[in-house]
């Protein structure tokens, strides 16, 4: 027969089960304190799992946009690649075409300078706008009497041109100016005569005018010798007339009054050498009186023949 136990040995049964009992309690407070927290956490990861999965598919679909826009962007560098590629292979086209420009147009001005330096007319390029000198060849800077450099810049109608401003005769007067006889001013204040001729020109894309102009002082000095020469030679020709027109009024003379002369000098002779009858004297009178009035009509055809002749040679008022 067991032994029963004591009041302390079942006190500390009761105090150990109370223990143990209190040890469960809060174990399984634990354990409900731990499945509610697994609880929120489920719910959490589920929330977490929700969103995760939304953001990845958001970034999946971020990421296939973004390998769209790639590939696209992909397709229009290739496709600008491209462009461009052909873009560069025409522009490098067009400057190796510029440069040939360029380059014939450096050599086009330079056989134009050279030519244009041995041309003896002087020639300078003016701005129709301005009116300043851009251009001018060795053979105007020689006639105009200043180096090239001191030329250029200048406007023309204050240093070669006679014409006041604002009276340009070929861009304010509209004249034409084509073989026209003007005069050049020159650096040191003269004038020389001059043959000049403008024509509106097109050069670097802009509106020039070229006037070329040639020194014409040699003519105007052979055209006043030659005014001179034909004004010596009109008045020698128009003594040689006089002196034609007195040899023959002479030669009319002569003939004219020679014969009349003669018989009235003779009878005159007759009448006064010797006595004569009545009749004879009447008779020989008579002759010499014919004779007079013979010679009065010729005087007085050659002075009407003279007059005539002078007023058709010299006009009216030179013979008396």
């Amino acid at each position: 027969m067991s032994k029963k136990p004591t009041y302390e040995e079942l006190e500390r049964r009761v105090k150990e089960q109370e223990e143990e009992a209190l040890q469960w309690k809060q174990t399984e407070d634990a354990l409900r304190e731990n499945a509610r927290k697994l609880e929120v956490a489920y719910d959490q990861t589920i929330v977490y799992a929700r969103q995760l999965n939304e953001e990845i598919a958001e970034r999946r679909r971020a990421e296939e946009e973004l390998r769209k826009a790639h590939d696209e962007l992909e397709e229009r560098v290739e496709e600008r690649t491209a462009e461009l590629s052909r873009a560069n292979t025409l522009l490098r086209s067009e400057i190796d075409e510029r440069m040939r420009a360029d380059r014939a147009l450096r050599e086009s001005e330079t056989r134009l300078k050279a030519i244009l330096d041995t041309v003896q007319a002087g020639i300078v390029v003016i701005d129709p706008k301005t009116h300043i000198i851009v251009g001018v060849n060795a053979a105007a800077g020689e006639m105009i009497g200043a180096p090239r450099e001191q030329i250029l810049n200048c406007v023309c109608h204050k240093y070669i041109c006679p014409a006041e401003g604002g009276r340009c005769p070929a861009t304010d007067l509209g004249e034409n100016l084509d073989n026209t006889e003007s005069v050049l001013l020159t650096a040191d204040g003269n004038e020389v005569p001059i043959l000049k001729t403008v024509v509106p020109v097109i050069l670097a894309g802009q509106k020039h005018l070229l006037e070329s102009f040639l020194d014409i002082t040699k003519r105007k000095c052979a055209e006043e010798e030659l005014r001179e020469s034909e004004k010596r030679t009109y008045e020698n020709q128009k003594r040689i007339e006089v002196l034609q027109f007195a040899n023959d009024v002479s030669l009319k003379l002569m003939h004219e009054l020679r014969n009349p002369l003669v018989a009235v000098g003779g009878f005159a002779r007759l009448i006064s050498g010797r006595d004569y009858p009545e009749d004879r004297l009447k008779e020989y009178a008579g002759i010499i009186l014919e004779q007079s009035m013979r010679l009065d009509k010729a005087v007085k055809e050659i002075l009407a023949h003279l007059k005539i002749s002078a007023d058709t040679k010299w006009g009216s008022g030179h013979v008396e």
